[in-house]
């Protein structure tokens, strides 16, 4: 064998089992932990946009839970199909005793100022970057068919983990006139802040979806701050990672899951 064919022999002897790993399906559970930071009272240099746009995404893949809101009717929801026999249902909450975050949890909510707004864990395969799907993320408290937190999250592989986060923490003012106070900014104050039930953004006119306003009976509930947390990071599996800005983060916990396949 010459030198030539000795080092041929050995790339594709080193390539097959890159090759195989592209081909082979990765599994992972995935766990999101998201909660608000405390408010230390000082000022953040950070601007943040007065009246956001609630522009959602189809199609999109998402972690149904007792209690959420539906997806407006013009968002497609998809759910992979899995035929293999030792495979998991993808994407569905898993249990409290089956969630590895539960001390960080209780270490949060023990601390003075931390406020949960999303906790779920899954099991999925996680695909190539083009065949990504975004996962819907939803939580904190609920108004009408909108959520506090809202958002989506990518996971795909590119070589490596990839987690792509776009998420907002959205607050709202009450009043009986939305375009007043569009008009007065800020000056409704802390004390209008409530949460309402009932309707969706979307049975508004564009302007008030623009402007992020809902109404129940005679009262308006205008969108006057959204906080968004978008990033894109590279990741480690089996360990814990952090995203932040000042007024919310998340822990993410991504596990690789073995299978032992008859046959």
């Amino acid at each position: 064998m010459t030198v030539k064919t000795a080092l041929a022999a050995a790339i594709i002897g080193l390539a097959a089992p890159l090759l195989w790993a592209e081909e082979e399906e990765r599994w992972y559970q995935v766990e999101l932990l998201i909660f608000e930071n405390p408010d230390y009272g000082t000022e953040s240099p950070e601007q943040w946009p007065t009246y956001p746009s609630l522009s959602s995404r189809t199609p999109v893949i998402t972690i149904d839970e007792p209690g959420t809101a539906g997806e407006p009717d013009d968002v497609e929801v998809v759910s992979p199909d899995i035929d293999a026999a030792n495979r998991p249902t993808p994407f569905e909450p898993l249990s409290p005793e089956e969630q590895q975050l539960m001390a960080e949890r209780t270490e949060l909510e023990r601390t003075r100022g931390f406020r949960i707004l999303y906790h779920q864990a899954w099991m999925q395969p996680v695909p190539g970057r083009n065949e990504v799907i975004p996962i819907r993320i939803r939580g904190g408290d609920q108004y009408g068919q909108q959520s506090e937190l809202q958002g989506y999250v990518n996971l795909y592989v590119e070589r490596y983990l990839h987690l792509v986060t776009d998420l907002q923490l959205v607050r709202y003012a009450q009043t009986d006139n939305p375009f007043r106070l569009i008009d007065e900014g800020e000056s409704a104050g802390p004390d209008a802040l409530e949460p309402f039930p009932g309707l969706s953004l979307g049975e508004q006119s564009p302007r008030m979806q623009t402007a992020g306003v809902t109404q129940v009976d005679n009262r308006y509930y205008v969108a006057t701050e959204s906080v968004r947390l978008q990033q894109r990071r590279r990741m480690r599996s089996t360990e814990l990672h952090y995203l932040d800005n000042p007024e919310f983060g998340l822990l993410v916990l991504i596990t690789p899951i073995e299978f032992q396949d008859n046959g």
